[in-house]
This record gives structure tokens, sequence and C-alpha cells, in this order.
């Protein structure tokens, strides 16, 4: 096991360099925020948008509870009041480092191919996933961006399907970039006591339009032996000008995406 966890570790840090390569050829790595330490954010009074996902126990030892809220936190702490200037870029795999226990990093559930496991880094999909809405319902330009390959948890899933956002360190990433005309501030703040994740985007001026956020399901995806149901989805963001709405004036559609989750049997325990 130590030696199929050292061979998946070693592949993800393969990727990763590849994928840093890849995003150096499209001119990312010059457009990074990089965060400030005793930077100053009290002029960032208006909140732009603001997310928040339950963290919902899971079963088994209280341990792997506390390492998700442990690792969650890590990644927060990263993250949290990032200044993303007009046209920079915010990188999740950029902020937060590579998720093994020499960072820090402790042992929790997460997808992996499709499948339930314990896996150090366990708990970051539900920090991309709080972050992802606020990015988006703050009209953030999603460049990098990837849905959960299975619905695992069914009706007791804490995000809208079509609105959630997986991380893999070397795989997949979520990469933004602020199109807006002023800095952004990014929140990001685990509550332990209130069992709760909440994103939030800031500016020293208002939001200078409306945003709305739509999924709908397209089909249901279903296996013939049975098992859960997979979906395939549709989400599209609406935008409206606040400084010219008039009575002609119309919803502009700046992000669609269609998303696929894959039916499955899920696993029985032995």
């Amino acid at each position: 096991m130590v030696m199929k966890n050292s061979l998946r570790s070693w592949k993800a840090y393969s990727k990763h360099l590849q994928k840093s390569s890849t995003n150096l050829l499209k001119g990312y790595a010059f457009d990074y925020a990089s965060k400030k330490n005793n930077l100053d954010i009290s002029t960032y009074k208006y909140q732009w948008s603001s997310f928040t996902t339950p963290i919902k126990k899971r079963s088994g030892l209280a341990s792997i509870n506390e390492n998700r809220i442990h690792n969650m936190q890590l990644a927060a702490d990263r993250i949290d009041r990032l200044i993303i200037q007009p046209q920079q870029i915010f990188g999740f795999w950029n902020s937060v480092p590579r998720p093994i226990e020499r960072n820090g990093f402790r042992s929790g559930p997460m997808l992996v191919k499709g499948k339930l496991i314990n896996d150090v880094g366990g708990g970051l999909c539900q920090i991309s996933t709080t972050l992802f809405n606020a990015l988006l319902w703050g009209n953030f330009e999603v460049l990098e961006r990837y849905n959960h390959s299975i619905d695992a948890h069914g009706e007791k899933r804490f995000f809208t399907l079509g609105q959630d956002a997986t991380v893999a360190y070397g795989y997949k990433d979520l990469i933004v970039r602020n199109v807006s005309n002023i800095p952004l501030l990014l929140r990001l703040q685990v509550f332990p006591e209130k069992a709760e994740v909440t994103a939030s985007i800031w500016g020293h001026e208002a939001i200078p339009f409306d945003v709305k956020v739509k999924s709908k399901i397209l089909q249901e995806l279903i296996l013939s032996d049975g098992g859960m149901s997979g979906w395939e989805v549709e989400t599209k963001r609406f935008i409206l000008n606040k400084e010219r709405v008039d009575i002609n004036s119309e919803w502009e559609s700046n992000y669609q995406n269609i998303d696929i989750y894959k039916p499955f049997i899920p696993a029985v325990a032995a």
C-alpha cells in the first residue's frame, strides 16, 4: 500500500511539472496573483459575492472529520486575503502546496478515479467548490475547472450539480481571471464551530452588474444494472450592467458549460 501511494504521489508530481510547463506557454505564470502579508484590506468594503457550504460529518473515526477540517484550514490560510488585480489570475495549485504530509496535510476522504478513498489532502474539493461558486458569482473568467466525475453523495451533495469544482494535484486545477477594472479581494474562511466554509469577493467599489447563475439537468444517465444515476448538466451565467439598465436591457450570457457525471455502482464495504 505504501509503495502504491508513493507511486501515485510521484505520478501526480510529474503531471504537475508537465501542467506547469503548459501553463507557462499559456502565459499564466506571469499573471498569477501572489499573497502579501500584513496587507491593509480595510478599503475593500463592498461585497461582490459570497458562498457558504456546510462541512458535513463523514462516517468513521472522529479523526477523519478532524483531518478534513485541518486540510481545509491549511488551504484557506494560503488563499485568504489574496488581492487579484485586473487581468491577474487565481490558480488553486499556485496558492496551495502539494498535498503531502511533509506540507502539513493529513489523510481524509476524497474521490480518486470515481471511488471514495482516504488519502492525504481529503477535504480540498470542498474548498475549491466553495471558491468556484464565489468566483462564478463574482464574474471571474473561468480558464480551467473540472466537475466531479460522479455524483458520489446524491441528494446529500453540498453543491448544485454543474456548480462544483474538483481539484487533483498535477491533474485538475481551478484557474480564473479577474476581468473587472478594479482589484478584488478574495476571502476564504473555515468555521469549524459552525461547520461551514465561506468564500467571498470584495471590492473598493460596488459590483457594477447583477449576476444570475442557472444550472439545469439535460438528462439522467442510468446503468442497465442499477446503481447511482449520472447526469448531464448545463450551467450558464448571465450579467446585467447596472449602469446601462433600461427597458431594452437584456441579460448577457458570458459563461456556459456542460458537465457529465457518470453513473456508477457504489462499492460495498467488506
